[in-house]
């Protein structure tokens, strides 16, 4: 079975998970936001979608 739509988490919490679609997708979302509930205050993390020409679409973890 081939999963041709792939979008990979680069840094932070989520680094090495895939985003898998089965289908194309016409408008991807151009950031992700990942939080963090625990006992401490809420942490936020933002990804920002780019396309690598080795890896194809990833979404990369944004710099504070």
């Amino acid at each position: 079975m081939t999963i041709p739509y792939v979008a990979r988490f680069v840094g932070g919490p989520l680094d090495g998970r895939e985003e898998i679609w089965s289908t194309p997708i016409t408008e991807p979302k151009q950031t992700i936001t990942h939080v963090h509930l625990h006992d401490g205050p809420k942490i936020e993390h933002h990804y920002d979608l780019h396309h690598a020409d080795k890896f194809g679409w990833e979404y990369r973890l944004r710099e504070s």
